[in-house]
């Protein structure tokens, strides 16, 4: 009897792992498509949530205070992964201090910093606020792209900020 509870609890136990895996933060086998591996898709619908740029226009080496933040104090914030792109292709590098209650950088590839992700939050903010710095050199317009969770089965994939351009 003992051991087929214990074989009903190892197999509830191994379907339940893969919802509760990135809890911690994306992996980054998500860097590319964005796409959380929560085992659902994606909503549909409108984000209810803004990408807000302190500026819309910065020089390379600046820098761009960015706030992700829900449109009613129903939209939380469980899960996040942001990254800044020209076209497809990410750029610059995420400033985020090691004490950030919410979030921590991510190297995608071989890009060290060039995303953002959760941390485990035990209580979903309404809002995160971080920074983003120009790469030297840049003269084109960057988008912020991120994913947003509001738990592990209610998410939206590459919600965009507006154009900043950056020359």
């Amino acid at each position: 009897m003992a051991f087929r509870f214990a074989c009903v609890l190892l197999a509830v136990a191994m379907c339940a792992a893969p919802a509760f895996g990135f809890s911690a933060g994306a992996p980054d086998g998500a860097c590319g498509d964005m796409i959380p591996q929560h085992h659902t898709d994606p909503q549909k619908s409108a984000a209810p949530y803004q990408i807000i740029l302190s500026k819309k226009q910065l020089k390379g080496g600046e820098g761009v205070t960015i706030t992700v933040q829900g449109n009613s104090a129903k939209d939380t914030i469980k899960g996040l992964l942001c990254q800044t792109r020209v076209g497809e292709t990410p750029v610059g590098a995420f400033d985020v201090p090691p004490n950030n209650n919410y979030i921590q950088k991510l190297d995608c590839g071989n890009s060290k910093a060039s995303a953002v992700t959760h941390k485990k939050i035990a209580t979903p903010p309404n809002a995160i606020t971080f920074n983003w710095v120009a790469p030297k050199g840049l003269s084109e317009e960057a988008r912020v792209y991120c994913t947003i969770a509001l738990n592990g089965g209610v998410f939206w994939v590459k919600h965009s900020s507006d154009f900043l351009k950056v020359n």
